[in-house]
């Protein structure tokens, strides 16, 4: 497949505030596809059409293959993603959180005991797999996130704002994991930032 991801003079109107206005672009297999702008720009509502949680109000899109508006389910099964705002429960413990997922998804128990093992270990969290997410710092919380949205093995990972509100440290330790796991994993990874740097 020459585009994992195939965008044209998408569209989307909020009454009469224009969110996204006429993008167009692809994203190839394996590739790491970053989406630059400031907050307010449209970043997080183009994910949000791309999977499949918002209509566009004009424009085509496919991902995988499939029409995101035609073919929704097919989409879905397809991606994973690490939303802006955290979206853990953190009364779960981080294994728990993942089991949670794995059934979402209809991932097989024998297949989701060895994915929650590995995706754990990319995102070096094995030694906390039975504690509280009420325990973890920011970027434990965001690498537990990351986890989740391997654990069903997507082929396209969309990460938004994957890295807002941590240390500088942090953040550059983010973006290790990320380039670790494509390498890893074999996926195309979708990000959204608002940092040039």
């Amino acid at each position: 497949m020459e585009h994992v991801i195939r965008v044209e003079d998408l569209r989307k109107r909020f009454g009469t505030i224009e969110a996204v206005a006429g993008v167009t672009f692809d994203v190839r297999p394996g590739e790491v596809f970053g989406f630059l702008g400031p907050n307010g720009a449209g970043k997080t509502t183009t994910i949000k059409i791309l999977a499949t949680l918002l209509r566009p109000s004009a424009g085509r899109v496919w991902l995988a293959g499939h029409d995101v508006v035609r073919e929704p389910t097919l989409v879905r099964q397809a991606i994973g993603i690490v939303f802006q705002d955290p979206s853990l429960d953190t009364r779960l413990t981080a294994e728990l959180n993942l089991r949670f997922h794995a059934m979402l998804y209809g991932v097989p128990a024998s297949v989701a005991e060895r994915r929650i093992d590995e995706v754990l270990a990319i995102v070096e969290l094995s030694d906390r797999r039975r504690a509280r997410v009420s325990t973890f710092s920011g970027g434990m919380k965001r690498r537990l996130e990351i986890a989740r949205g391997l654990l069903h093995t997507p082929r396209v990972l969309f990460l938004d704002e994957p890295t807002v509100g941590l240390d500088l440290q942090t953040r550059s330790r983010i973006w290790e994991y990320v380039l670790a796991l494509r390498r890893r994993e074999g996926i195309t990874v979708f990000m959204t930032t608002h940092y040039i740097s």
